[in-house]
């Protein structure tokens, strides 16, 4: 039996040699070791060795996200995610202002050759806690449905007590509670987050930074408006034209506004009231146009629909006047203020001579059936005859009386 064992026992070594070869091949050649980069995020831990002192820290050097590199075989790498690698920085192993970071592989622990970080430790910056307040500012994204506006947005808690490093609330420009109100039609409570920028309004890491809101979070009350279409009435009154020009009228574009408020507001609009100030012009010898902020003129608690919408553009018309005499009778000019003590006669004239001057338009339209005249004798108290300015006090709009007529007025005492 022996001598058969020995018989061909180099071709045996050989034969068995080469299946420990051939079996080392196949598996190197169909899986082989390769590496593979991750990015990962470092989690710090046992950060009250230095929160319990009151101080406050920062990593710093961008080191908070770091690449992991794992040599393994293809079909363990092709298996690991992210997810699976746990990145740690111990802040009891900080050594000056570096910490090493310590790496796992969950699940795969003994599956791989090696697993490495760069960098391999995590800059730290220690520094003095700053706490501060800041007003809470709401911004609404996306739109109410048709017919609906934002109106009042009001948060819960209205401001915040933000902790943290020196160096981050020291950068702080404003707090901001950011709500969603597509599609609403009416008053409703949002939950939300508070998001942290600077000056430039780039967001700010808040990982570091704790507030009062972190437990109950901020709630805004969002007021929902109904929206109505308003017309504009503009007092002309003291827009004034250079002597020889009339003024025409105004045009005004849009010709009316949407504004929004609640529903009882709203129902009690109905015509918006521009004062004469808006439009006060002397001398206007061509058309101009104003452009008046509308935002002005709302009554309490009713705003713009659309804020970008609030101004009007108002022109004024003015053309170079024509004159137009009007023989208007005596007896159609009325008596004012006539003493009582006096019988009151007027001339021996049957027509006095008016001039007018205006538009073409308006000056082909005026006739005397169309023109109040007055006499005023608050001035004459004794008997005599007066020679008395005729005063115009009702015109067609358009036309600017220009003469200066008068009447004889004749009292005797009765």
């Amino acid at each position: 039996m022996k001598d058969k064992l020995k018989n061909n026992l180099g071709l045996k070594i050989m034969a068995f040699a080469f299946a420990i070869f051939l079996w080392w091949a196949v598996v190197n050649i169909d899986d082989p070791v390769h590496t593979k980069q991750y990015y990962v995020d470092v989690s710090v831990t046992n950060p009250e060795v230095i929160t319990n002192a009151g101080k406050s820290y920062q990593i710093i050097d961008d080191t908070k996200t770091i690449t992991v590199t794992i040599k393994a075989r293809r079909k363990v790498l092709d298996e690991i995610k992210s997810s699976f690698i746990l990145a740690t920085a111990d802040l009891r192993e900080m050594q000056d202002s570096s910490v090493p970071i310590r790496l796992k592989v969950l699940g795969y622990e003994g599956s791989y050759e090696s697993v490495t970080a760069y960098p391999q430790n995590i800059q730290v910056r220690v520094e003095n806690t700053l706490k501060k307040t800041f007003p809470i500012t709401t911004v609404a994204t996306g739109s109410p449905r048709d017919g609906y506006v934002v109106g009042n947005m009001i948060s819960s808690p209205q401001t915040v007590d933000v902790s943290g490093p020196e160096s981050v609330i020291s950068k702080i420009s404003k707090v901001v509670a950011r709500v969603d109100v597509s599609e609403i039609s009416a008053d409703t409570t949002i939950e939300t987050e508070l998001i942290y920028y600077d000056a430039a309004d780039n967001r700010i890491d808040k990982s570091l930074l704790s507030s009062n809101c972190d437990k109950n979070g901020v709630s805004v009350n969002v007021d929902i408006w109904h929206t109505k279409n308003v017309q504009m009435s503009f007092n002309t009154s003291d827009i004034k034209p250079a002597k020889g020009y009339v003024f025409t009228g105004i045009e005004v574009e849009p010709q009316t506004i949407r504004v929004a408020g609640t529903v009882e507001q709203l129902g009690a609009l109905t015509q918006l009231e521009i004062d004469a100030e808006e439009l006060k012009k002397k001398d206007v010898i061509a058309n101009e146009e104003i452009i008046i902020d509308i935002t002005k003129h709302l009554p309490e608690g009713i705003i713009m629909a659309d804020s970008n919408e609030s101004n009007v553009v108002v022109r004024i018309l003015v053309e170079k006047a024509g004159t137009k005499t009007i023989m208007l009778p005596v007896g159609s000019i009325q008596i004012e203020n006539a003493p009582s003590k006096y019988n009151l006669e007027k001339g021996p004239e049957q027509e006095v001579e008016l001039q007018f001057s205006g538009s073409k338009e308006a000056l082909e339209n005026l006739s005397s059936e169309k023109i109040v005249a007055s006499v005023n004798l608050a001035e004459y108290k004794q008997t005599g005859t007066y020679t008395v300015a005729v005063q115009i006090t009702e015109l067609p709009e358009g036309c600017a009386y220009i003469g200066n007529a008068t009447i004889q007025i004749i009292l005797k005492r009765k």
